[in-house]
């Protein structure tokens, strides 16, 4: 769990670079574009471990770069993308502009380089053919399009309550898989007490999916009076979308948040 949060934070971080990619002012010797075109991916990055770039790419968080020859250029960064154009200044140097403002990076060894007061990318060339990374999604002009790539996947809608009691009252919305991949359950739990803080959880060791034991992932505190909107994730490899979410069944535990007491454990099948 330590480790998919922190990727979150490369994440963010990589997007971050990237936009600011966008607002910032060795080669082959005999033709410098060639040893250029093609597919390149991010390879290193700032802060990220190999361990985290690992973890990056097993969930889908890519961020390619292919070079046309034509002289344009595309940018594509977990779903999204932005087009610009490049030229090879030499065998080791290649300018990239996006919405009219132009960087450059470095080609030494096989890598390109591109650097942000201090902070880069590193990517290495996979294939000389020019991948389809689909439409761009940020242009030339900064106009953007399509979907986000923090858009949920898969949403099925079910808003039905399945516990309540004087103390605590618990909603599923939804049962979705995120853009993560990850794919569970959206709940509302509602705290009733007037003046006791509540810690909410899943029951470990008493989950199974269609027969088999997988413990969720799902710890909230929750304020007197007030509600948390929070989403139950299901973390393995046979859980490969909301279809694979069948038979869900378990206990959540209800206690104390300041003296850790059990309030109620209670079971429930997943609707």
């Amino acid at each position: 769990m330590k480790s998919k949060l922190k990727v979150f934070g490369v994440v963010a971080f990589a997007i971050a670079l990237c936009f600011a990619l966008v607002g910032c002012g060795g080669g082959d010797k005999a033709d410098p574009k060639k040893a250029v075109i093609g597919t390149w991916e991010l390879s290193e990055l700032t802060g990220a471990s190999e361990d985290d770039m690992a973890i990056m790419k097993a969930f889908g968080l890519t961020i390619e770069a292919t070079f046309a020859e034509d002289g344009t250029f595309k940018l594509g960064m977990f779903g999204e993308t932005m087009d610009g154009t490049w030229d090879a200044k030499s065998a080791d140097k290649v300018s990239l502009t996006i919405e009219g403002d132009s960087i450059d990076a470095t080609i030494k060894d096989g890598v390109l380089s591109i650097e942000v007061d201090g902070e880069g990318m590193k990517f290495k060339k996979t294939s000389d053919e020019v991948k389809d990374l689909g439409s761009s999604s940020v242009s030339s002009d900064g106009a953007t399009s399509g979907s986000s790539a923090t858009d949920d996947q898969a949403i099925q809608a079910i808003d039905k309550e399945i516990y309540s009691d004087d103390n605590i009252s618990v909603m599923v919305v939804d049962k979705k898989q995120d853009w993560l991949d990850s794919c569970g359950y959206t709940l509302v739990i509602t705290n009733k007490s007037a003046d006791t803080a509540i810690d909410f959880s899943g029951s470990y060791g008493t989950w199974t999916v269609n027969g088999k034991m997988i413990s969720p992932y799902i710890y909230e505190t929750i304020q007197p009076n007030a509600y948390a909107e929070t989403f139950m994730t299901f973390m393995d490899d046979s859980i490969k979308s909301i279809d694979d979410l069948v038979n869900v069944q378990g206990s959540f535990e209800v206690t104390n948040s300041k003296t850790y007491d059990e309030i109620v454990t209670f079971q429930v099948t997943m609707p």
